[in-house]
């Protein structure tokens, strides 16, 4: 009889169930929005790394098509000192 007291008396003190209604609502909320910001976050790092890699190849190839283009400048400048020779 005793556990049928307290919840008849919890019932009756408002303040108190609805506080407690209030933490677990907050609870359930904040649990919510973490798990999902987690799923969230995971398939982002896997879409940063992806784009690093890209980057990387575009810093080569850029890296390479400068080379090439030095190379050529410096070609069309001998050719042009031999042509004023």
């Amino acid at each position: 009889m005793q556990n049928a007291t307290a919840a008849t008396g919890f019932l009756r003190n408002w303040s108190k169930l609805t506080g407690n209604a209030f933490a677990f609502g907050v609870s359930y909320l904040y649990w919510d929005v973490k798990s999902g910001y987690d799923e969230q976050i995971q398939q982002a790092r896997k879409e940063i790394a992806v784009l690093n890699t890209k980057v990387d190849r575009m810093n080569y190839a850029l890296k390479r098509s400068d080379s090439a283009l030095a190379a050529a400048i410096t070609e069309l400048r001998l050719i042009n000192a031999m042509k004023k020779m």
